[in-house]
Order: C-alpha cells, then structure tokens, then sequence
C-alpha cells in the first residue's frame, strides 16, 4: 500500500507506505501510503478554506486547520521531524505561492500512531502564531464527540489536495477536489486483508471500480461531508484509485477527545 504524503525520508523503515510521491517497491504484505487527488476537479482555497499544505523546502502533505493556531494532519507527515523542520501555507489555492507561510512551533502526534498497519495515524500541529480568519482560511467543522458518527454507506465526502492526479493534462499545482462515497468498513477490511485489515479508528471511501481517489501528496488533507464536517484525514491505501481498492482515511470522530485535550479545540 501507499501512504498518502510526498517524501519517504522519515519513514524509510517503516513497513507501510503512505499516500507519497516516491514510488517504493514494497511487499504485497505492506500497505502503500500514497495521497493525491485523482479524478477530481480544480477548486479554489475558499471553496476549502481550511485546507493547508505542510511543507519542509516543498509540499509534502496537507493537513486542516481547526482553530486559530492549530492544524490536524497524519502522524505519518509528521513522523521522525521536527518543529523547525515544518511550515504551512495557508490561505492560497497553490502550495507553492500565495497565502502565507506560518512557522510550526509544536508537533503532537498521537501516541498511539502504529507504523506497521498506520493505525491512528493523527498528528496536531501547534502554530507559531495565530491565523487571521478570513473567506480564505477559516476552520473546519469538527465532529462534536467521539459517537458523533453519523456518516453511513454511500454517503457522499469531499476530498482536497494538491497530490499527483495521474492525469499529465491536470496540474498538482492548482488545489483539486474529488467526491467519492463511504465505503462498507467490513467490506474494505476484506479486501485489505492481505495488509491486516482497516481498524475502527478507520474510514473507507471510494469506488468499487476505482477512478477516483486520494493520492501521493495529498496526504493529512481533510475529507469533509455534505454538511462541511471533518470526517476524515487523508491516510493510506493500495495505490491510488485502483479498483477493489477504496482509499483509506483515520476517522476523526474517534480521536475528538484527544484532540480536545490536546489543543483545547
């Protein structure tokens, strides 16, 4: 499988792979972490203003912003770095100009994070100083408790990035969009039962037969519902966009507490 982020740096020992952009040759055993947005379409950064990119010298993942200091993103975008290492842009529909550039100043990844099956792979990022709210950076909606899950087979969610498209007409550049829909979790821990199976702090989404999906680069980026609720974050899968394959997202409602006592959001 694919972790859903840009770089294997950090991760060079770790038996999964996130949604990145380094094609790895790995094991028909280990899941692949790879994000991007494939099959989806162009949007603008106030069309998703809490989306971010998280960036070292380029992008490398995306991430939301929750409140006015603090950014939840994957644990695998942020495993093995440090504070110093990190920044976000915010407030532009291109990771590689606009916006503004906001030093991180605190990495909490949870402890919990599981590198061999990507399990609670969350991590809040404690910025430098606060954002300025406008109709280009705002915060999503999150979950209100761990048991506000009202998302349900085939409902449909939104997914943002600037991850690969694996289309060379369509830039990564230039902040994208796709729609796909909830995917029954028993089902898709069956297909994934070769990589171990998806846990219940787990959410499928996707086709049954592909075409759309998150991918490499788009990694810790938000996929909201039809009512603008964080639901998920961008995790891991095998490939991207493949069929019998559906993307695989950490579930937020599970980690509302943590993320509570963590930042006080």
């Amino acid at each position: 499988m694919k972790l859903r982020f840009i770089t294997l740096a950090a991760l060079c020992l770790i038996s999964v792979q996130a949604r990145f952009l380094v094609e790895e040759q790995v094991t028909e055993t280990t899941p692949r972490l790879d994000g991007r947005i494939v099959g989806g379409h162009k949007i603008k950064i106030s069309d998703a203003p809490h989306q971010i990119s998280l960036q070292t010298s380029s992008h490398i993942c995306g991430g939301s912003i929750i409140s006015k200091q603090w950014i939840l993103t994957a644990a695998h975008c942020t495993h093995g770095k440090t504070p110093d290492r990190l920044k976000v842009r915010l407030g532009s529909s291109e990771y590689s100009r606009g916006g503004e550039l906001i030093d991180v100043a605190e990495i909490v990844q949870h402890s919990q994070f599981n590198t061999s099956n990507v399990d609670y792979d969350y991590s809040l990022l404690k910025l430098s100083r606060e954002i300025e709210f406008d109709e280009t950076k705002q915060p999503a909606n999150l979950p209100e408790t761990k048991d506000d899950d009202t998302i349900k087979d085939g409902d449909s969610c939104y997914v943002t990035g600037w991850g690969r498209t694996q289309n060379i007409f369509e830039r990564r550049t230039w902040l994208r969009q796709v729609e796909v829909p909830i995917f029954n979790h028993e089902e898709c821990s069956e297909k994934y039962k070769r990589f171990g199976g998806v846990t219940e702090r787990m959410i499928c989404a996707g086709y049954i037969q592909g075409g759309k999906d998150a991918c490499q680069g788009d990694s810790g980026g938000p996929m909201v519902n039809g009512d603008g609720v964080l639901v998920g974050v961008v995790s891991w899968g095998y490939g991207c966009a493949r069929p019998e394959y559906p993307g695989i997202y950490s579930k937020v409602s599970y980690v509302r507490d943590w993320i509570r006592e963590n930042s006080g959001v």
